[in-house]
C-alpha cells in the first residue's frame, strides 16, 4: 500500500513540476541550467522518477517565476483543489474554501484574515477585498512597489507610535520584506509573473532537518522505529535530521509514515511566525471565518478564492500580511496605499498587462467609493471611515 501510494505521489509531483515549467515558458534545458542539474534529471523528475529536495522545489518555482502555494494545495489535497477554476460553480469553490480554512490554514493566518473581516480597524472589508483583488491582478512590478509603500508606511507608523496593531496579533514584517525582495528579483526577468520566497541554502537545509526531527518527536517515534518503518538505516535517519536533506518525495513519505500533516510543518518551516496549534480563541476565529464564507455572496466568495488559491503568482500569506499592515497604518496612509493600488491597476489595464483577466475582477466603483470615504474622513482627522451598513455581504439565499 505504501509503495503504491508513493507512485501516485511521485506522479503528482512530476505533474506539478512539469505544469509550472511549461506555463512559465521555460525549456527543460533552461530549467536544468537554473537548478544546476542535467536535462535528463529534469525529465526524470517530471516523469515522477525521484524529485528535488524541498529547497530544490522552491528553487524550481523561483526559476519559473511562480508561487508554489496553489501547486502545493493541488499536490497535498488531490481530491479537493485540482480542477478548480474561475468557472467552477459557487458551491464547489465554497466547499474547497471551507476545507481550506478548516484543514489547511494556520492560526496566525486565521487571526489576520479574521481581523481584516471583523476587526475594529475602521476600514470596510468589502473595500479591502477589492483592493487586494486589484493588487493581485497587476504586474509583479506594480505589486512589489505597492507592497513597499505599505511596508514602509507601517514601519514609520510603528516608529512614531501611530500604528494600531492589535495586541494579540503579531506582524510578520520579515515575511513581507522577503516577499518584496523576491518579487523585485522576479520583476527583473522578462516573462516572470510571480515569485517564490525561499531562505538561503544553508538555512534551508538546517530548517528541513529541524522540520523532520520535530515531526518525529511530536509523533513520539524514535529514530530506530522510523528507520524500520521507512526501510532505511538509523544512520540515514540521523543524517536527514542533521543537515542532509532527503528528496521532497522522501520527506512526504516520512510524514505519511508518522501520520503527521506535511504541509502544516512545511508552512511553519518556511514562515517561522506561523504556529501548529490552534488555541480556543483561534478556533473561535476560524469558526467565524468559515461561517462568513458559508453565507458570503458569489462575488465575495470568488474574490476570496482568488486571493488564497488563484494563479496570480503571489504568496497568499505575504498578501495577507501586506493587508494586515495596511489596516494597522493611519487612515491617511491607507488612502495613499489604496490609491497606489488603483493607479497601478489602471496603468496595467491601459497597457494590457493585467493578470488573469478571465478571473473575477475587482469592483472599482466600490474601491473608489471607499477611497473617497477614507479621504474625507482623513481630512476631518478621523481614524476610520467604515460604513457599518456595507461592511459585510448580506446572507445568501441558501434556497436558491
Amino acid at each position: 500500500m505504501l509503495f503504491n501510494y508513493s507512485i501516485a505521489e511521485a506522479d503528482r509531483c512530476g505533474e506539478m513540476l512539469s505544469k509550472s515549467r511549461v506555463r512559465s515558458g521555460l525549456s527543460r534545458k533552461a530549467m536544468s541550467e537554473a537548478l544546476d542539474v542535467s536535462e535528463s534529471t529534469i525529465k526524470a523528475w517530471e516523469n515522477g522518477q525521484g524529485s528535488p529536495t524541498l529547497h530544490g522545489i522552491m528553487l524550481w518555482f523561483r526559476a519559473a517565476g511562480d508561487s508554489p502555494y496553489r501547486h502545493m494545495m493541488d499536490f497535498f489535497w488531490p481530491n479537493v483543489f485540482p480542477g478548480l477554476t474561475p468557472q467552477s460553480p459557487d458551491e464547489e469553490i465554497r466547499k474547497a474554501g471551507k476545507f481550506y480554512f478548516t484543514e489547511v490554514a494556520g492560526p496566525m493566518e486565521i487571526q489576520k484574515l479574521h481581523y481584516l473581516i471583523f476587526g475594529d480597524h475602521g476600514s470596510e472589508w468589502s473595500g479591502l477585498l477589492d483592493m487586494a483583488c486589484a493588487h493581485l491582478h497587476t504586474s509583479v512590478i506594480s505589486r512589489y512597489r505597492v507592497a513597499e509603500i505599505i511596508q514602509v508606511s507601517y514601519e514609520m507608523s510603528v516608529a512614531d507610535g501611530h500604528a494600531s496593531t492589535p495586541d494579540e496579533i503579531e506582524a510578520d514584517r520579515t515575511l513581507l520584506l522577503s516577499a518584496i525582495a523576491a518579487a523585485k528579483e522576479a520583476s527583473a526577468s522578462a516573462g516572470k509573473h510571480g515569485y517564490t520566497i525561499i531562505p538561503p541554502f544553508s538555512e534551508s537545509e538546517q530548517a528541513c532537518s529541524n522540520l523532520l526531527a520535530r515531526a518525529r518527536i511530536d509523533a513520539g517515534a524514535t529514530q530506530k522505529e522510523l528507520a524500520k518503518a521507512l526501510g532505511k538505516t538509523e544512520h540515514t535517519i540521523h543524517n536527514w535530521e542533521s543537515g542532509y536533506s532527503p528528496s521532497f518525495l522522501e520527506l512526504c513519505t516520512w510524514f505519511r509514515v508518522l501520520n503527521m500533516p506535511t504541509w502544516a510543518y512545511i508552512q511553519c518551516t518556511l514562515f517561522p511566525n506561523e504556529k501548529l496549534v490552534f488555541h480556543e480563541d483561534d478556533e473561535k476565529r476560524r469558526s467565524e471565518v468559515i461561517d462568513y464564507l458559508t453565507t458570503s455572496s458569489s462575488q465575495t466568495l470568488r474574490k476570496m478564492f482568488y486571493l488564497v488559491a488563484g494563479a496570480h503568482g503571489s504568496n497568499w500569506l505575504a498578501v495577507l500580511e501586506m493587508m494586515f499592515e495596511h489596516v494597522c497604518s493611519p487612515l491617511a496612509q491607507r488612502v495613499i496605499s489604496a490609491r497606489s493600488v488603483l493607479i497601478g491597476y489602471q496603468l496595467d489595464a491601459s497597457n494590457l498587462q493585467l493578470r488573469d483577466v478571465e478571473h473575477i475582477l475587482p469592483d472599482l466603483d466600490n474601491l473608489n467609493r471607499c477611497i473617497a470615504l477614507g479621504t474625507e474622513a482623513a481630512k476631518q482627522g478621523l481614524t476610520r471611515y467604515k460604513d457599518p451598513d456595507r461592511s459585510f455581504d448580506p446572507p445568501r439565499d441558501v434556497s436558491a
